[in-house]
């Protein structure tokens, strides 16, 4: 066995601290010493190491400002890269030559946003992965920074910061910055590799910080960078924790000094107990400004449609947790090392992440496991590989394991596991499902991890992704994120049937579409037809290669048949003419359709040019559970009943009110429009012959 050295102790630390998202690593003294094979802290050995560590550009300091030497070995130790003075955050604007792709909902956001007057106090309410943070970024170059208005972007977490400096810093373009080829941006939170409020200056018109570093500092806030006649931008990341005392403190305050429009950015709007409900409706008085649901997403592809699998690992005896353990589990997300070595080589925990894997790979396919350290990126693959399962590792910054990436994407192997894999800019589109081995308190991080396999169709991934989330049984008092708690609001009524007894995926999506679409179809004359001709079969859902538009093509009952009939027959390698095609399908397949509702000759030429463009032919998306908007049928139920008066209107409120009928969503919450429609349908059934 190879000697441990101080080198070789402070060269594997480095490693480790590289692999971590803020290449930061935290463990305690004692396990440190025996890390670099030395028992006694003498003051050669101080000498040598801090030597080492200057050569090796990185520093040993911690929280208390205690130096390292002299620490009793059970405290914490943090080893990060050298600290540098910290630069004035620059931004400059970069030349763009196309504008960033957005998609038809972040569009719409943004145009809802420009029309409302300002000041403001609302929420942008935009699921999971659906792009929240480009639509506020968007939003506050265009009307912050171009109008030379100060903005502040508040958020609760470092993680959360960080990615809010990075989205503006890469939008930050001459499609969007017409006057100035720069601006300053300052990041304010206690983590070391942010500033004081103390560097804010004047000149600074951007300025992100956690509430936590601006609470107790918002008189120097407002003395050093905001003047009562300023036009102040809040963003509020995470709008659902603004009801918290520090939030209400910092924009109460900073309320009374001038007149800020605040956006508040959340994925579910007032997730949070009844008594805050009130607080958090009072704080964004405007309401909600826009709002998504993850099924609109699915339905058009952005997002693949995501099942979750929680899986107990059986892990009951973890070692001891102190205090200072959970604290830094919570304030830094690192485990600490005996817990993590711990898990790394538990037998039984490792034989069920593989076992899984095994039993249900004709259903899992390419898939992406998150594990631990190297060690145990290390122990699954070998125990992946024994049973026959194609499968390597990946650990960021080892170049010797790049080839194992690139068999990965090439589809040689079924099965990577990788740590730290997060900070590569690495594409893998096609990826089928997710294995979370590791836990985590950063909401960023499970983002970041589930996102690896949540792109849809339209985004270059798949129709679904798989979740499994290995869970071990540990002490309540920690926070751990679970995969369904970020989507649990949206996803409260997609039923997630049993992974390995689900069937082969069908095309479907919900009416939350619907509604959207109906706006269309609203204001047509469709009383001739009975209501069940006018909800559509499904929709043809895909991106105009052109102007990378969203295009909605809404199928009726009696077209369904003549589109999947001239879908099926459309030649992707034809180079006829664009007229000469379409005038052949609608005399051969829309010929008795062409006047009828819903059809549009617009609709054939759309699909014609998508798939000319890509080749691909898009997918009829059907709808889910057209019966609960059926109006027919509700209006064929209450003739049954014979209701009148007071009994017939509590059997339509019961109805337009049940959550699980979507008629209020159908109908654009528009009960007028309703009732109309109910009363056309009775009418039908009593007076048939006015409608022949």
């Amino acid at each position: 066995m190879m000697k441990v050295t101080i080198h070789s102790g402070l060269y594997e630390i480095k490693k480790e601290m590289q692999q971590r998202k803020h290449q930061r690593m935290t463990i305690k003294m004692r396990s440190f010493m025996a890390r670099i094979g030395q028992k006694r802290r003498t003051n050669q050995l101080v000498e040598q190491v801090n030597k080492r560590l200057g050569e090796m550009g990185m520093r040993a300091y911690s929280p208390t400002g205690t130096q390292w030497q002299h620490l009793k070995m059970d405290e914490w130790v943090t080893f990060s890269k050298q600290l540098q003075d910290p630069p004035r955050h620059i931004i400059k604007v970069q030349k763009q030559a196309r504008p960033f792709r957005l998609y038809l909902h972040q569009q719409e956001a943004l145009h809802k946003l420009e029309r409302i007057k300002q000041p403001f106090s609302g929420i942008l309410s935009i699921p999971t992965g659906g792009g929240k943070t480009v639509v506020a970024v968007h939003w506050l170059l265009k009307e912050g920074v171009e109008k030379g208005r100060k903005v502040l972007w508040l958020t609760h977490r470092h993680d959360l910061l960080d990615q809010a400096y990075e989205t503006i810093q890469k939008h930050a373009t001459d499609a969007l910055l017409t006057e100035g080829q720069s601006f300053i941006c300052r990041l304010i939170s206690s983590d070391e590799t942010h500033e004081s409020i103390k560097d804010i200056q004047a000149m600074d018109q951007v300025v992100i910080a956690t509430n936590g570093s601006l609470v107790g500092q918002l008189t120097l806030l407002l003395k050093n960078w905001l003047t009562p006649q300023e036009e102040l931008l809040i963003i509020v990341d995470e709008a659902h924790h603004a009801v918290s005392e520090t939030y209400e403190h910092i924009l109460t305050t900073l309320s009374h000094q001038v007149k800020p429009t605040i956006l508040g950015l959340t994925a579910t709007p007032f997730r949070t107990v009844e008594e805050e409900k009130g607080l958090l409706k009072k704080r964004f008085s405007t309401d909600i400004l826009y709002k998504l649901d993850i099924s609109t997403l699915i339905a058009r592809g952005i997002l693949a449609e995501p099942i979750f699998k929680e899986m107990k690992t059986g892990v009951k005896k973890l070692p001891t947790l102190s205090m200072k353990d959970v604290q830094q589990i919570h304030t830094a997300d690192v485990l600490p090392p005996k817990i993590e070595q711990y898990l790394a080589v538990h037998q039984s925990r490792n034989k069920a992440i593989v076992g899984e894997y095994v039993n249900g790979a004709h259903v899992y396919k390419k898939t992406l496991v998150f594990a631990l350290n190297r060690n145990h990126a290390v122990q699954l693959t070998n125990q992946f590989s024994a049973q026959g399962i194609r499968a390597d590792f990946f650990i960021s910054g080892e170049e010797k394991k790049q080839t194992a990436l690139e068999q990965f994407k090439d589809g040689t192997l079924d099965v990577l596991v990788n740590v730290n894999m997060l900070t590569e800019g690495t594409d893998l589109p096609d990826v089928q499902t997710v294995f979370l081995t590791r836990p985590t308190t950063s909401a960023i991080l499970m983002t970041q991890m589930i996102g690896r396999a949540m792109r849809g169709i339209e985004a270059g991934g798949t129709e679904t992704a798989r979740i499994v989330h290995f869970q071990d049984d540990w002490p309540e008092t920690i926070s751990w994120i679970t995969p369904n708690e970020l989507y649990r609001d949206d996803l409260s009524r997609l039923k997630q049937p049993h992974l390995l007894e689900r069937k082969p995926p069908v095309e479907s999506i919900s009416f939350h579409l619907v509604q959207h679409l109906f706006e269309k179809i609203i204001h047509r004359d469709t009383e001739q037809y009975r209501f069940t001709e006018t909800i559509p079969i499904g929709v043809y859902s895909f991106l105009d290669p052109k102007t990378e538009q969203t295009v909605d093509i809404l199928v009726y009952e009696h077209l369904v048949d003549a589109f999947e009939a001239w879908m099926k027959a459309l030649d992707i390698g034809s180079v006829e003419e664009k007229t000469t095609q379409i005038n052949h399908a609608e005399r051969r397949y829309f010929k008795e359709k062409r006047h009828t509702f819903g059809y549009d000759r617009n609709d054939l030429l759309a699909i014609y040019q998508y798939v000319k463009e890509t080749k691909k032919k898009p997918m009829l998306r059907r709808f889910k559970n057209r019966e609960a908007v059926d109006v027919t049928k509700l209006a064929e139920k209450l003739s049954q009943k014979g209701l009148v008066g007071e009994a017939k209107k509590a059997f339509i409120d019961r109805h337009w009110h049940d959550e699980q009928s979507f008629l209020a969503v159908y109908f654009g919450f528009n009960k007028l429009a309703f009732r109309k429609r109910l009363e056309v349908e009775l009418l039908r059934l009593e007076e048939p012959e006015l409608f022949e």
